[in-house]
């Protein structure tokens, strides 16, 4: 891997995101990422939890890092590229929930926040939790970042879909996670797939 800071590679600024991503790792091995795994890093932007994401599952797993934002994707290429990261696979998703993963192939799922109004109706995250239910292997992770929600959305948006599609809480992270190029409080809900 090479030993140069993959911002300043990209954009030429003296800004280190290296602070960054080690609050990404902490956050991802809380969660429960180990290498060898198949990631879906769904609403990627332009990879502060991708490039960390990658480097944790290491040269025997891989990331999809879905966005409907083709600049952030090619942002996220470069960061790669930079890293010395080869298994991180851009996934361009404009419109359309449905991804282009097989049945039962996905090891853990971030939903990072994108859950919200903003970005999805509620019809929309219902239709987002089935498709990650689909690709998620036995024993998957779900990893939530429930950002924009009430308490009350993200018991009826998140536990309850979770629950409804074969999912049990698995964990609760509280404390520093990365947010648009920063890093904030918050809580991350991670749930994991019940054996079929």
């Amino acid at each position: 891997m090479p030993n140069r800071d993959v911002l300043a590679v990209v954009t030429g600024s003296s800004v280190s995101t290296e602070p960054i991503f080690a609050v990404a790792t902490r956050v991802l091995r809380a969660v429960g990422v180990e290498a060898g795994q198949r990631c879906l890093d769904f609403g990627c932007g332009h990879g502060n939890y991708t490039v960390p994401l990658a480097r944790l599952v290491g040269p025997t797993g891989k990331i999809f890092a879905v966005d409907k934002d083709k600049g952030a994707l090619k942002k996220l290429a470069r960061r790669g590229r930079a890293a010395g990261l080869a298994n991180i696979e851009n996934v361009f998703l404009p419109a359309e929930l449905t991804l282009r993963l097989e049945d039962g192939s996905v090891d853990v799922t971030l939903l990072y926040d994108v859950l919200h109004a903003h970005y999805f109706s509620a019809e929309q995250r219902a239709s987002l939790f089935r498709e990650v239910a689909r690709v998620s292997k036995p024993r998957a992770l779900l990893s939530v970042f429930p950002n924009h929600m009430t308490d009350n959305e993200i018991d009826r948006e998140v536990v309850a879909r979770a629950r409804a599609l074969g999912f049990e809480s698995a964990s609760e992270y509280e404390g520093p996670l990365v947010h648009d190029d920063g890093v904030t409080e918050g809580r991350i809900l991670t749930f994991r797939k019940v054996d079929a």
